[in-house]
């Protein structure tokens, strides 16, 4: 690290990076680097400026394959190679040879934002916030002419911005350096799985361009027709489905209170309330219609696609939270709509074609989809929302062969707990044999034989299965059945009469503390729901101790960790162990790789089922770890208090994390490249053929040492378009 260069670019162009990302951004022609400063080891901040040639020492460099540091390292690796070379002379680095300090930040739990970064780990230098201010001056077009040329800011106007401006990026590469110096770095290991992100960025998935561009016409259209109707049908009141504020209000002057107009909360009214006036039906149904973010999807494709139809730079390494596993930006692949449940059946039972389906979106006509596909399908942007994974195709003469991992989530924690019935259950099933994981949840809960399992047993042990396992309550359950649409309260009725008498008693004295204590879930789901999704949480954990115990097992192990600092505390068998050392705990995976939290302590935090009612400061209090982590929505680093079922959660997504890795490097490694991957999913691209799909499925799911004795599977697929 000693002899790193650290580098820093100021650029110009009239491309809007925030929307259209760093490929579309570096490849314009009309984008230019305004200047670049460096630095060598600890050596003195340099400046490079237009009309000079390449610093000779950075050619030495690169040459001889030095090590480049950035942060957000990707945009200075694309400007160098799109911008400085073909315009300024540069040599070419390798991908390789590139280093990202936001990379070693995230995966220390730490803020990505060099700002942020610099405030956390309270460096004496900072970025300076005046940034901003001067690439509004300098960077950003104020405006554009009428024939598209950009209209730049007067520099006489500001005299002493470009040195300033000159500055800002030396600071930026002293905070950089900074920040480097207390980041630990990546291992060798995890840097070759960065470079391999980098390479998926670079190929790109390729959009059907066309089909893309026809959709927002529909989109525009249906949204005009669906207004139209809006406007009709409040009698002028609501012009538009965005007038969220005006349609409440006038549901509410059609006598029907609406608590709030959140898409799940509405979607929710509409599924419970069987006696909705037609009116306020249709009403709700239209601004759900309207308010579909499909477009917004397809919309952000067309954005970040290049010249060659492919849109690039789809994964953020190490993006969500403390896993360390991948997250989506921009095409947001990570994200897309579920199908729903006749576009899912008339797609496998071979009545839908999409490729037909996608001639009729291409003629940009709403009425077109409605003709054809009305009556099986609903409405256009309905439609439109369930194909959005198919806009994403494979180039001519290509094919996607994509694998998913199945219930790899659900197979981890049985794994790392030794939850072993579980653990046989899905190795049956793997091998063809034996019952779904819901069955057996569901006839865990009712205390049945899982062949007398029906279809009224099912939704309970989906339920189960997506909610319980990190330890949620009666909340979680809530959130995860109404994402699946079951109505809790009418699961109430059978799980009563499984429960036996002291599970009901138990349950009627917890639901009757939880009124006490003013808890919302009660008001939210009544007294049947509430109890059901109680009798769920019951059932779940009685038929999974393993699991149960292992929450506490790990929470002890990091509490036990953070009070004697150097001291490896294990759990689960040896799996997973924790130490705390240089301000961080650390989380040792069965991979070997390390999850990180920030200045670890022993707090006193509000118990979960402090009674709400009560001041504050006066609610019941417990002991936990609490550490320092980025919060998604602000993106801040704040105190989080930590739990037994997040530590299981955080070792099991790491670990199945791991194991999409393994899958990419030997997809990789067989000469089979990867444009695609979800947490439990990847598809690569190839010439039509290349790979049978039992075969990748076979190539996918090839353990590594690590994993030996955990069942695995994937269903792999081979086509032209992604689907689900």
């Amino acid at each position: 690290m000693n002899n790193i260069l650290r580098l820093d670019f100021e650029t110009k162009s009239p491309i809007d990076l925030t929307k259209r990302g760093p490929y579309v951004y570096s490849m314009h022609p009309d984008t230019d680097a305004l200047m670049a400063s460096y630095q060598f080891g600890d050596g003195p901040i340099q400046r490079w400026r237009p009309g000079e040639p390449c610093p000779p020492a950075i050619v030495a460099h690169v040459e001889a394959g030095g090590e480049i540091g950035a942060h957000n390292a990707a945009f200075e690796r694309l400007i160098w190679w799109h911008v400085m070379v073909p315009k300024h002379g540069w040599a070419r680095p390798e991908l390789r040879q590139f280093r990202c300090t936001a990379v070693a930040a995230a995966a220390m739990s730490l803020p990505r934002s060099l700002d942020r970064l610099g405030a956390a780990l309270d460096l004496p230098v900072k970025k300076d916030k005046r940034g901003k201010d001067l690439m509004k001056i300098h960077s950003i077009p104020i405006g554009f002419n009428t024939d598209g040329t950009p209209i730049w800011h007067k520099l006489v106007d500001d005299p002493d911005s470009l040195e300033a401006y000159k500055e800002y990026c030396d600071d930026d590469v002293r905070t950089e350096a900074a920040a480097d110096a207390r980041l630990i770095p990546l291992s060798e290991e995890e840097q070759e799985v960065y470079a391999l992100n980098e390479r998926i960025n670079d190929r790109g998935l390729r959009i059907d361009v066309r089909s893309a561009r026809a959709a927002l016409l529909i989109t525009e259209k249906a949204k005009r027709n669906i207004n139209t109707e809006l406007t009709k049908l409040t009698g002028g009141y609501v012009t538009a489905v965005t007038q969220v504020k005006n349609l409440k209000e006038w549901i509410e002057r059609q006598g029907v209170v609406m608590p709030t107009m959140a898409k799940d909360d509405v979607d929710e009214f509409l599924l419970e309330i069987e006696d909705l006036p037609d009116n306020v039906r249709r009403a709700l149904e239209l601004r759900q219609e309207g308010a579909k973010p499909s477009v917004e999807k397809i919309a952000a494709m067309l954005a970040r696609v290049c010249d060659d139809g492919r849109a690039r730079g789809v994964y953020l390494h190490h993006g969500a939270g403390q896993t360390g596993r991948f997250s989506s930006r921009g095409v947001q692949a990570h994200n897309m709509p579920k199908y729903r449940k006749n576009f899912e059946t008339e797609l496998e039972e071979g009545r839908l074609n999409i490729s037909i389906l996608f001639d009729a979106i291409r003629t940009g006509d709403p009425a077109a989809l409605e003709l054809l596909y009305g009556p099986m399908l609903g409405r256009p942007l309905h439609i439109l929302s369930d194909a959005v994974r198919s806009f994403i195709w494979a180039a001519p003469k290509h094919e996607f062969v994509c694998a998913d991992y199945t219930s790899i989530e659900g197979v981890m924690a049985a794994w790392l707990t030794g939850e072993t019935w579980k653990l046989n259950a899905f190795d049956a099933l793997f091998r063809g044999e034996g019952h779904g994981i819901y069955e057996l949840a569901a006839a865990g809960i009712y205390g049945i034989r899982v062949e007398d399992v029906t279809k009224k047993h099912r939704p309970t042990g989906k339920v189960a299965e997506l909610s319980c396992q990190y330890q949620t309550g009666v909340g979680g359950i809530k959130k995860f059945a109404r994402q699946s649409k079951i109505k809790l309260h009418t699961l109430f009725g059978p799980l009563w009469e499984a429960a036996d008498g002291d599970q009901q008693s138990f349950v009627e004295k917890r639901f009757e503390d939880r009124v006490a204590a003013h808890d919302q879930n009660t008001v939210d789901l009544g007294r049947e729901g509430w109890m059901a999704a109680e009798l769920i949480k019951v059932g779940w954990r009685a038929k999974h101790p393993a699991i149960v115990a292992s929450w506490s097992e790990l929470q002890d192990a990091a509490y036990e960790a953070v009070l004697n600092p150097g001291s490896i505390c294990t759990a689960l068998h040896g799996k997973v162990s924790y130490l705390v050392r240089h301000g961080f705990l650390w989380c040792k995976l069965p991979s070997g790789r390390c999850l990180a939290y920030g200045r670890p302590r022993i707090d006193e935090v509000e118990a979960p089922w402090a009674d709400k009612t009560v001041e504050p400061k006066k609610r019941e209090k417990t002991k936990s770890v609490t550490a320092l982590g980025v919060d998604p929505q602000s993106e801040k680093w704040v105190r989080q208090p930590l739990y037994g079922g997040k530590y299981l959660n955080n070792v099991t997504q790491g670990s199945a994390r791991d194991i999409l890795v393994q899958g990419l490097r030997k997809a990789e490694a067989a000469g089979l490249p990867v444009v695609l991957h979800t947490h439990d999913e990847l598809c690569v691209e190839v010439p039509i053929g290349t790979i049978d799909p039992k075969a990748f499925e076979k190539l996918v799911s090839d353990l590594p040492e690590w994993a030996v004795g955990m069942p695995i599977s994937a269903d792999a697929w081979a086509g032209k378009r992604y689907r689900k």
